[in-house]
């Protein structure tokens, strides 16, 4: 690699996010064309290398690849030209190796790049520590590490409209709301919550489906399916577990092209008083899933109510862990469970 190839990517240095040099031609950062991970501000799939005498670009999320001159031209297009006049100038060698490079990504076109959807969000762990979502975070005992996973919008429905077109009709009674948005395993959004932080609301919660297919459920860019998979109820109890994803309203389906061979743990709210759950929980142990049947001696009613009352969330998982049957055990322990 030459001096003008590492002077110009110094001079895009100071445009790109996390830049960094790694080794001796080899440059990482956040990617300038599908924006990287709209869930982890620090990740930076975007790296520029040599390869055989050619200064390449390759992203690691969304997929493209393509040479120096083009990134320079996407990022800075002012620039392109004086890189090509400074190559030109320096080695008329180097006007075959743009045109090589050129024309190979011509005939070779980049995968379509994915916008990000969450773009004009403010990702929580980026919010205020005063703000009052970030105070709703506090008052429900999340997780640090799992705070970048929500964000917060001043005009939920008005952001709405710009998902999914004309969702909502009127936007004059707009509201802040924090944004839990569901992404199926290649990082697709294909649904989103809004939970409003007036406790007085009667719509809490809104959820929003982005796709039209049945498989409606949080968390499955995160779970190792080789592991055994924690299903709860709601998507704020899922963040107190490891390996867990939330139903949120829908059902495990074929739709969600999940691992045959994993082994899913259904665990439902506390209620055994509640007809339809305990429905729910027969359905699931017939289906030959295993299945949480609470310890009598927890009283609260779901995941983020018990870490409120004192047990950590490691407690809980342990206490799941115990109580989790199959098969006719299960239908034992929770015929004597719906007795309690």
């Amino acid at each position: 690699m030459d001096y003008i190839d590492s002077k110009y990517i110094g001079i895009l240095g100071v445009r790109l996010e996390q830049f960094k040099k790694k080794g001796k031609a080899l440059w990482n950062f956040r990617c300038p064309f599908c924006g990287d991970s709209a869930k982890d501000k620090l990740k930076s799939r975007g790296y520029i290398f040599e390869n055989k005498g050619d200064v390449l670009y390759k992203c690691h999320n969304c997929g493209i690849a393509t040479g120096l001159t083009q990134l320079i031209n996407h990022i800075a297009p002012t620039l392109k030209r004086e890189y090509i006049l400074e190559k030109y100038r320096h080695s008329p060698s180097s006007r075959k190796s743009i045109k090589k490079t050129e024309d190979f990504f011509k005939t070779n076109k980049a995968p379509a790049i994915k916008t990000n959807p969450l773009k004009h969000l403010t990702c929580l762990d980026l919010c205020d520590v005063n703000h009052p979502a970030r105070a709703y975070i506090r008052q429900r005992q999340i997780p640090s590490h799992q705070i970048s996973r929500l964000f917060y919008t001043e005009t939920f429905k008005e952001w709405t409209n710009t998902i999914v077109k004309n969702k909502f009709k009127d936007i004059k009674k707009d509201e802040g709301r924090i944004v839990i948005p569901f992404f199926d395993k290649d990082d697709n959004l294909i649904a989103f919550q809004g939970r409003s932080l007036d406790e007085n609301n009667p719509l809490r919660y809104i959820t929003i489906k982005v796709t039209e297919d049945e498989c409606k459920i949080f968390g499955l860019d995160k779970i190792d399916e080789s592991k055994p998979v924690f299903v709860v109820e709601g998507p704020i109890d899922s963040l107190f577990l490891d390996n867990a994803i939330a139903m949120a309203g829908s059902d495990l389906s074929n739709s969600c092209n999940l691992n045959s061979d994993t082994k899913f743990v259904i665990v439902m709210d506390n209620e055994n008083r509640n007809r339809e759950i305990v429905k729910k929980i027969e359905g699931f142990i017939k289906r030959g899933y295993s299945v949480c049947i609470w310890d009598e001696k927890i009283q609260q009613k779901d995941i983020n109510d018990m870490v409120l009352s004192g047990m950590s969330p490691e407690d809980v998982q342990a206490s799941i862990v115990a109580n989790t049957f199959e098969g006719l055990q299960a239908t034992l322990a929770l015929n004597n469970w719906k007795r309690v």
